[in-house]
């Protein structure tokens, strides 16, 4: 893959708060919601704070597919890969944002926090005005 657009794209991810998440629903759909990505390092793990009784946990559960998209002006980063639902309070607690609490009112122990992380498998990549797409 061109080293030059994978550093692009890496440092989008970086400065990227927002992103939408792809799941399938209980009828084979996409299911697309827009979700606030937690401490991006790269486009190979993202990481997803939200409750364990959300649609997208309850539909991770049954398939663990997802795709994640970070469009910034005229760039697109899709990764598609697999999550993993993530309750161990050492993760919870270093990925926890002040601003959580007004999800969780338990803080950083609050039951219902929980983790999705989404392991890259693939990347389709638009960065300034070229493309790629490669396996992982």
């Amino acid at each position: 893959m061109n080293a030059n657009i994978l550093e692009k794209a890496n440092q989008i991810v970086k400065t990227s708060s927002k992103a939408q998440i792809g799941v399938i629903d209980e009828n084979g759909f996409p299911s697309v919601s827009t979700v606030s990505v937690i401490n991006p390092e790269s486009i190979y793990e993202t990481y997803l704070s939200t409750g364990l009784g959300s649609n997208k946990v309850r539909r991770l559960s049954k398939d663990n597919r997802a795709s994640i998209c970070y469009c910034v002006g005229g760039d697109n980063i899709t990764l598609v890969g697999e999550a993993e639902i993530l309750t161990d309070q050492p993760t919870k607690d270093r990925l926890w944002q002040d601003w959580f609490i007004n999800h969780f009112p338990g803080g950083k122990t609050d039951p219902n926090y929980c983790i999705i992380k989404i392991k890259t498998k693939r990347v389709s990549l638009w960065v300034a005005q070229e493309s790629v797409e490669s396996e992982v």
